[in-house]
């Protein structure tokens, strides 16, 4: 009987002991990913601030003591800051995924290298947004950026609830989905185009204050 107690005794421990190498090596797992993750978000700010001198640059020959920060989170949202062709599957190009099918006759007579990792690019970048700027009736970036991602869609929207607050906007939305992920036997994943849109606003926010050191002049929302 005691030999059995033993036995039992010493199989609990046994499991106990396995639970608590298992527990240890899954802990270690979610380290070793957290360490991962964080080595890749320092490695994406420290490519996106290599980025700052000449999206700063661009940026304030065309529209004076601008924000210049969130355009640097708009790369980061777009690319990442890294320089990429065609994401989007309309043969979009570099920094900030300018596409050259709706833009090629608005850009490429000011800024001919606007499609290679030259200085024209930047240039071409922020003279785009400023026309955007300039057409955008309320003076608010979240609308400039939804144009610049999604077109005249959002101005729809503000109209039709007969003000320029991102909520209310919101609210008035009514889109498709469109494909965010094709495979060879066609789309696997859609989403929502309102989604999507609203979103992206958001995210070039939250990004671009990582970047920032000085104070608006301009109202974002």
């Amino acid at each position: 009987m005691r030999c059995l107690f033993i036995l039992s005794w010493l199989l609990l421990l046994s499991l106990v002991e396995a639970a608590s190498l298992k527990a240890g090596a899954a802990s270690l797992k979610a380290g070793a990913a957290s360490l991962k993750a964080g080595a890749a978000s320092l490695k994406e700010a420290a490519q996106c601030t290599s980025l700052e001198p000449l999206i700063k640059q661009a940026t304030h020959r065309f529209l004076k003591e601008y924000p210049y920060w969130y355009n640097i989170g708009l790369a980061e949202v777009e690319t990442r800051c890294r320089w990429v062709q065609s994401l989007d599957g309309h043969g979009s190009i570099g920094y900030f995924q300018l596409t050259p099918k709706f833009l090629d006759h608005i850009l490429r007579p000011y800024f001919p290298k606007y499609k290679e990792p030259h200085l024209d690019h930047f240039y071409a970048f922020a003279f785009y947004l400023k026309s955007l700027y300039d057409t955008t009736p309320v003076k608010k970036l979240w609308v400039v950026y939804q144009r610049y991602n999604g077109g005249g869609w959002v101005l729809r929207e503000c109209r039709m609830a007969n003000s320029y607050v991102w909520e209310h906007c919101r609210s008035k939305c009514r889109r498709g989905n469109v494909c965010v992920w094709r495979g060879i036997d066609g789309c696997k994943q859609y989403r929502s185009a309102c989604d999507i849109n609203y979103e992206y606003s958001v995210k070039v926010y939250k990004s671009g204050l990582k970047y920032k050191k000085e104070e608006d002049k301009y109202d974002y929302w």
